[in-house]
């Protein structure tokens, strides 16, 4: 990464908070490698962690009939949830900061591919 850039540091440090990553799709500098590294990240971070929240939600659901049960599941199932999401976020922002393109454990190769899949698109 051009570490005289500011712009696209910051722009790939906020890839990794919550939604933020579609600021970076619709910037000037969208085509910068190492901006599409960290907002494709940041696009699947919240993708799995929307996906999980929501699973988190249905369990809760399930688990309705009993308020002990779903207390203790809710307070293990979504605090896990939370606290591995916010590792990741704090993992990605770190990386863009550092201007390092390092993979994110579990989701890096899926970005990595998603990524792949878009610039193939794109060339034909």
């Amino acid at each position: 990464m051009n570490e005289d850039n500011g712009n696209i540091k910051f722009l790939s440090a906020i890839s990794y908070i919550s939604v933020l990553f579609v600021v970076g799709h619709f910037s000037v500098e969208k085509n910068n490698p190492d901006l599409r590294f960290h907002k494709y990240q940041g696009f699947v971070l919240f993708g799995v962690f929307t996906v999980l929240y929501l699973l988190d939600a249905i369990i809760a659901f399930v688990f309705s009939f009993s308020s002990a049960l779903q207390a203790m599941f809710g307070l293990l199932i979504t605090g896990a949830i939370s606290i591995a999401y916010i590792a990741m976020m704090l993992m990605g922002i770190v990386s863009a900061v550092k201007c390092e393109q390092k993979l994110l454990p579990f989701i890096g190769m899926t970005a990595v591919k998603l990524r792949e899949m878009s610039d193939s698109r794109h060339r034909s």
